[in-house]
């Protein structure tokens, strides 16, 4: 029984050291036209770590002015999408107000600017009362863009 759990033991820690190489083999595989392309956009970033967003598309998340930011570019180096994490305070009044009148007593929680490569602006959050947990969307008029049902972590009876 004791070899059993040894071997067993064993074949865990050598799953998780494939899986991390792996990750960063992948880390590592950024094109350099998205690389350039993220240093002449954002060349006072820090803390710049890269992953794949998508097969074809890579994400650098980094540290902007102090702020917790993303941004996605192709193989190409072309723009796809921005994030930036932002205070409710900074919320335009017109989504502050479509969340008061369809997520009243929702709490808010990880709020976030995005923008396109077109310039397109939108809101995204966590909101959550009791069990429930969505991530919304709003333009930038308020209008709600996508609403998803999250499961709340620790939660789940499956």
């Amino acid at each position: 029984m004791k070899k059993v759990f040894v071997l067993a033991l064993a074949l865990v820690l050598l799953s998780v050291c494939i899986v991390q190489a792996q990750e960063k083999s992948k880390k590592a595989e950024v094109p350099a036209a998205a690389k350039a392309a993220f240093e002449a956009k954002y060349p006072k970033a820090e803390k710049v770590n890269w992953g794949i967003e998508k097969p074809g598309e890579f994400e650098a998340e980094f540290i902007l002015n102090g702020v917790e930011s993303s941004a996605v570019f192709n193989t190409k180096g072309d723009f796809l999408e921005s994030e930036a994490e932002i205070k409710e305070v900074e919320l335009p009044q017109s989504v502050k107000a479509a969340i008061a009148k369809d997520f009243a007593a929702y709490k808010l929680d990880e709020i976030e600017k995005s923008t396109d490569a077109k310039g397109v602006v939108a809101y995204e959050m966590e909101l959550s009362k009791g069990k429930e947990k969505y991530e919304v969307s709003f333009d930038a008029s308020g209008k709600l863009l996508k609403k998803t049902l999250e499961k709340k972590e620790g939660k789940d009876k499956d």
